[in-house]
């Protein structure tokens, strides 16, 4: 799955051929990410991000570390835990020896190649690179259009798909070039997958590069973290009861700086019974605040869905509690207090509380 960097996406250059409507040359490609790829640069990347996903998990952060755009770690926490820990940072990854970077970045690079995932299948074609000034002639002279642009762009590919051929016209330009057998897929806004090719590009050149996740590192990073009690609980309550964005924030403020990995049944359970507040035109977000979103890249990554009713929120809550019994209980009785009130609500004169003993889970 060799990707050509981001400064080669622009080159490529469908071309036309009269005959045949599948083959285009045009300028609107400018905005276009193309990926291409051989069938055995396909297998070494599936390879590599299957590994990495697999990986066991190691947070000790090694020789110089990258932390680019593929992390959602809040900067201020890393920089206070880099000088606390005399961690040297560097800003290219061509120097790194070691990389943090949000796991989801990596399952949707690999959702791509191994699912439809509201992508077409990747496109067999055979692929023609042309640099001479003789080759940037006769492509002139058959766009009108291209002319203006045209210097702009080089080298370039022109892409024939497996089962087109070109016209008898274009014959002679084509029979002495040797095409290379490969796959392509047009990215539609694949800004973050081109980051991950360059990242994955990077490790197979050099194998012993180190690679931490964002959820991984949560841990150690908020080790000195506040411990949510009853009283920060009630502070945060009236906050965003207040249903205004500038209090929100700044309670989300105040969660970002939570022990995450300690509280964060917790602090699910707390946006959960908030989650109505956020429904579509409330004009509130807990998205906008940058410290906060690392959190959220940790529940999504847990699969913990605490923006979803209280139902499928809790059958995932189980599944992530079930060898605890401490936080099992907790669980039994946020789904009590849940029935209860769906009971209470139904017929508010006349029902039945429910008080549950076991949970088991019913696939």
């Amino acid at each position: 799955m060799s990707i050509i960097k981001a400064s080669l996406f622009k080159p490529y250059i469908p071309v036309k051929y009269d005959s045949n409507p599948n083959l285009f040359l045009s300028c609107n490609v400018y905005n276009e990410e193309n990926i291409f790829f051989t069938p055995q640069e396909s297998k070494n990347y599936e390879n590599l991000v299957n590994s990495l996903l697999n990986q066991k998990v190691d947070t000790s952060l090694t020789g110089k570390v990258y932390l680019g755009k593929l992390s959602s770690l809040p900067r201020h926490k890393i920089k206070d835990y880099f000088k606390e820990n005399k961690i040297t940072k560097t800003s290219r990854l061509d120097q790194s020896d070691t990389i943090i970077l949000n796991k989801e970045y990596l399952i949707e690079f690999n959702q791509i190649f191994n699912s439809d995932y509201s992508w077409q299948h990747l496109k067999p074609c055979k692929s023609y690179t042309f640099t001479t000034e003789q080759d940037k002639d006769y492509l002139r002279s058959i766009s009108k259009t291209w002319r203006s642009n045209f210097d702009q762009f080089h080298p370039f590919i022109i892409i024939i798909e497996e089962d087109d051929k070109p016209t008898s016209k274009h014959i002679n330009f084509l029979q002495n070039k040797k095409p290379e057998d490969l796959l392509y897929k047009t990215l539609y806004r694949g800004k973050n997958l081109v980051e991950v090719h360059n990242y994955l590009e990077y490790i197979l050149k050099n194998p012993n590069v180190k690679v931490v996740f964002d959820e991984d590192i949560m841990n150690p990073l908020n080790e000195e973290g506040f411990e949510l009690d009853d009283e920060y609980l009630t502070t945060l309550d009236g906050m965003f009861e207040s249903k205004l964005q500038d209090n929100i924030n700044l309670a989300l403020e105040m969660l970002s700086n939570v022990n995450i990995e300690k509280n964060s049944l917790t602090i699910a359970l707390f946006l959960n019974k908030h989650r109505s507040k956020f429904s579509w035109g409330s004009g509130l977000s807990i998205n906008t605040n940058n410290s906060f979103k690392s959190t959220l890249k940790y529940f999504k990554s847990k699969n913990i869905n605490f923006d979803h009713d209280w139902r499928s929120f809790s059958v995932n809550l189980y599944k992530l509690h079930k060898n605890n019994p401490k936080n099992l209980e907790i669980i039994n009785d946020f789904i009590q207090q849940n029935i209860n009130q769906y009971l209470k609500e139904f017929n508010p004169n006349q029902y039945i509380e429910v008080k549950l003993e076991n949970l088991a889970l019913k696939s």
